[in-house]
């Protein structure tokens, strides 16, 4: 595995941009057409070769603006509001296949080259989307869970969904973070003190149906040698969760053409602690 410094040195030059003072950058929100005709908002902002990120399983796109002043002068960079959160619609149907045909739709929507970036649950609905279209021309997943128990996910879900319905939204958010993304007590306080601590407990109620999808979930390692894009693997140093480094290693050792990225002294989180680093890999990773 490398670190970002280790993969830096040949473009010096690019890398100010991302460590200068982010300013304020204009973005646009659109609607892009899924195959079962929900309607999934995208924002984007910037000039170039589109970027699109994939929130995970708590949040929205709004957990990923803050990274577009680093990275709108080198991409045209969208978030996407993942089906029932935010600017997205919904539908009674869910599954894990709807999500990537999300991703996809907006894939196919865009111009030119798509660079994709799937963090937690989004990484594993990105990493489905490269086999529903041929317009990823790089893909980049940020500890997506592939490996976990699916006894523990079921087991959680039952008692997430349980404290959803009693009210104890922030309490079922603990729980899920803990129990399953296994954050430290020092990452989850630090959480807490942030000003969008509120909204992503709030989107916690959406969370049981995915851990129940990512349950029936099989990572199938053959499948992966027609990904033949080049793919970025992300790990946080300080991530202590055994399933994130497992899911890691089986896509470095099955996918066709992968490099391995430690953010250093990051966990699961590094687009709200340590962006720097974080924009940082991705221009590497593109350049």
């Amino acid at each position: 595995m490398q670190s970002v410094r280790a993969l830096l040195p040949a473009i010096a030059g690019t890398l100010l941009l991302a460590q200068a003072s982010p300013s304020p950058t204009r973005s646009e929100l659109v609607t892009v057409t899924s195959k079962d005709g929900t309607r999934i908002g995208v924002e984007c902002a910037g000039t170039g070769p589109t970027l699109l990120f994939v929130h995970g399983g708590v949040g929205d796109r709004t957990r990923w603006t803050p990274m577009f002043p680093l990275l709108a002068s080198t991409f045209t960079v969208c978030a996407m509001d993942r089906r029932g959160r935010g600017a997205s619609g919904d539908a009674a149907d869910y599954s894990l296949s709807k999500e990537a045909e999300d991703v996809a739709a907006v894939v196919n929507s865009r111009k030119g080259p798509v660079f994709v970036f799937g963090h937690s649950y989004g990484g594993v609905a990105a990493l489905e989307a490269t086999f529903l279209t041929d317009r990823v021309a790089k893909l980049i997943l940020y500890e997506p869970p592939l490996h976990e128990p699916a006894d523990t996910n079921l087991a959680v879900a039952a008692r997430v969904e349980e404290l959803v319905k009693r009210g104890e939204l922030e309490r079922a958010f603990i729980t899920f973070q803990t129990e399953i993304v296994k954050q430290s007590p020092e990452e989850l306080a630090r959480m807490k003190a942030r000003p969008t601590w509120p909204a992503l407990v709030a989107t916690i109620a959406a969370h049981p149906r995915q851990m129940r999808a990512l349950s029936a979930y099989r990572f199938d390692a053959g499948r992966m040698t027609s990904a033949r894009m080049p793919a970025l693997l992300l790990i946080g140093g300080n991530t202590v969760s055994p399933y994130a480094r497992q899911s890691i290693d089986a896509l470095r050792r099955s996918l066709p053409n992968p490099t391995v990225v430690v953010l250093e002294r990051q966990e699961h989180n590094a687009m709200d602690g340590g962006r720097d680093a974080l924009a940082k890999a991705i221009i590497a990773f593109a350049r």
